[in-house]
């Protein structure tokens, strides 16, 4: 590895360490972060570079910087793998809420004016949604033809209508959502997360990292975080849920555009879908059995789920201020 920092980076490394996920190293007292760039486009990659300097001159702490290899590029490879290196500060304790911090991000991402393409994701929940939805329909029918060679398969055919019914709501809420409600200003593309919950400046072992970012409605982090709460605690998270809320819209409330996106994606069931995929790409017998058991326990808690659903608008404290409609088959709220 430290070659290979030499080779493309031209950085000598004087001290290499584990850092979680990531390899860290320090090079002329700055700390550098080596991460995955799968699925990254040199794009994508720019664009994030330019989001981390907007960022960094608006003042926003503990960003994280991407570094250019002597050939110009912002990935390279390692043992075939792509990865990319971050200029990254030392992780610090925040001194304002979760849904705060984020409020400032998202404003930043607001107003940055430079064009953002590569990285856009607003606007295209439901064709990806749609996409992800056929390909997996189809999968399941091939499974359903040949038959179950495992107890996952058995389950996976079992469940999969039932989700399936999910996902197509959830498209057909964010379809009907663009053609009721006008978006306002807070329903500006910001500067968001591919998966909040999984980024390490949330608890504090890690700076804000450019290759976390996308630009998408807030609605994205906002519905990630809620479902985080809801897999960590259950129905027991609606206190954190609505304090997180709170904390959040305290300088600008979302719009109901805001509250009917963020509804819909709670209503996709994208961990239904990341575990099975998880589990049929996996390599590993014990990986598979951990995702196994996964979804027996996202299936299992199907009807609590639906529940906390049902009563979406009273745990956030907006029933009888914002509308979310109905969704017909959500069980009534008692």
């Amino acid at each position: 590895m430290e070659a290979w920092v030499r080779e493309q980076y031209s950085m000598r490394v004087e001290r290499l360490e584990r850092r979680g996920m990531y390899t860290a190293f320090w090079h002329k007292q700055e700390r550098f972060l080596i991460v995955a760039a799968d699925g990254r486009s040199e794009a994508e990659m720019e664009e994030r570079q330019q989001m981390s300097r907007y960022l960094r001159a608006k003042g926003v702490d503990g960003i994280g910087e991407l570094i250019k290899t002597t050939s110009g590029t912002y990935i390279a490879s390692y043992n075939g793998q792509p990865l990319a290196l971050i200029r990254a500060p030392l992780p610090s304790a925040r001194f304002r809420s979760l849904g705060r911090e984020l409020a400032v991000m998202h404003e930043c991402g607001r107003t940055c004016p430079l064009p953002i393409i590569a990285c856009r994701r607003i606007g295209q929940w439901r064709e990806l949604w749609a996409k992800r939805i056929d390909q997996m329909e189809s999968f399941w029918a091939s499974k359903l033809a040949s038959g179950p060679s495992s107890p996952f398969d058995r389950l996976f055919i079992e469940s999969f209508p039932y989700y399936l019914g999910m996902a197509e709501n959830a498209v057909q809420y964010v379809a009907d959502t663009e053609l009721d409600e006008e978006p306002l200003r807070i329903d500006y593309a910001a500067f968001c997360h591919e998966r909040l919950p999984e980024a390490g400046w949330v608890d504090g072992t890690e700076a804000k990292l450019p290759t976390d970012w996308v630009y998408d409605h807030c609605a994205r982090d906002l519905a990630e975080w809620v479902r985080h709460l809801y897999r960590q605690r259950g129905l027991h998270c609606q206190r954190a849920v609505r304090q997180f809320f709170q904390d959040y819209g305290h300088s600008m409330p979302l719009s109901p555009f805001a509250w009917r996106l963020i509804y819909a994606r709670l209503l996709f069931p994208l961990p239904y879908f990341e575990c099975v995929e998880a589990y049929y790409t996996a390599s590993d017998e014990n990986e598979r059995a951990r995702h196994e058991g996964a979804l027996r326990r996202l299936f299992d808690r199907s009807h609590e789920y639906e529940r906390f659903m049902a009563s979406f608008a009273e745990i956030v404290g907006i029933a009888g201020r914002i509308r979310l409609p109905a969704v017909e088959w959500l069980p009534p709220v008692s």
